[in-house]
């Protein structure tokens, strides 16, 4: 029988709930961490379609494999590891595969600006979106975790496994990279 899960258990709580094969537990920690599970992935396999069903298998993974965190990291940072290491194998395994198109996301309207601005608005949109998708795997990896996931370069090199120098370095060189590339377009 599962126990009902309490808002206000602690992480470690749950863990140990999830260890005892609570379901419920489970639950809660998808809750607490699909959000940014879910832009991790994306930022890492770049086609929103493929990006609940890794991160399905990510929370399966969790569930599997909990015995396995230790408690030395942030649980968060192992689930991290656990999820770009995921999102990195769906993307090697689909690497036979074209590349899908981005999707162009809907602009709403602006009533204080016309048409062309909009028109303007969604082709930077998707000139940017273009520039990430074609930076090689490993640094659109770096640069989603620090940009959108805003975590501090220990903790990127606690989820990827590299030294703190290397992810220094592939940030500095995606960035560069994506102004290269934001460059030519302007």
């Amino acid at each position: 029988m599962s126990r009902p899960v309490d808002p206000a258990r602690t992480e470690a709580q749950l863990i140990d709930r999830i260890r005892d094969g609570e379901e419920a537990a489970l639950a809660e920690i998808v809750q607490r961490y699909q959000s940014r599970v879910f832009a991790l992935i994306y930022g890492i396999v770049r086609d929103r379609h493929e990006v609940e069903d890794v991160a399905q298998e990510v929370f399966l993974k969790v569930y599997q494999r909990i015995a396995s965190f230790d408690g030395r990291s942030k649980f968060y940072t192992w689930l991290y590891r656990v999820a770009a290491n995921a999102a990195k194998d769906h993307v090697k395994k689909r690497s036979r595969r074209p590349a899908v198109a981005l999707e162009d996301d809907a602009v709403l309207p602006d009533p204080a600006h016309g048409p062309a601005h909009q028109a303007q608005r969604k082709e930077k949109r998707r000139i940017v979106r273009q520039a990430i998708a074609d930076l090689p795997a490993n640094y659109r990896e770096v640069l989603t975790l620090r940009e959108l996931e805003q975590l501090s370069y220990k903790e990127i090199a606690d989820i990827l496994d590299l030294s703190i120098g290397t992810v220094e370095s592939r940030l500095h060189r995606a960035r560069a990279q994506l102004k290269r590339s934001l460059l030519r377009h302007a």
